[in-house]
């Protein structure tokens, strides 16, 4: 849904010890919509953002959006539903 109609099972990055961060700003930049996953210069996701590696949430990556990705890695990116009444 971030890349419109087109269906990426996968993202090629075309530099090794590419960071999360590199990842996340290459989708965003693909993107047909407006995407900010984090704000310049923080460390941090924007709320409402839940993303994954290799089933390690962001949160115990020791590395954060340093975290260097290897080729096969799976990173998952998901929309976090906030519940209201």
């Amino acid at each position: 849904m971030l890349l419109g109609d087109r269906d990426a099972a996968s993202i090629d990055l075309d530099r090794p010890g590419a960071t999360l961060a590199e990842l996340l700003e290459e989708i965003s930049g693909r993107s047909t919509n407006t995407v900010e996953f984090f704000a310049p210069g923080t460390d941090d996701l924007q709320e409402g953002w839940e993303v994954q590696v290799n089933g390690l949430a962001f949160a115990d990556l020791a590395e954060g959006l340093g975290t260097i990705l290897h080729d096969g890695d799976c990173v998952a990116i998901r929309l976090a539903l906030l519940g209201g009444g």
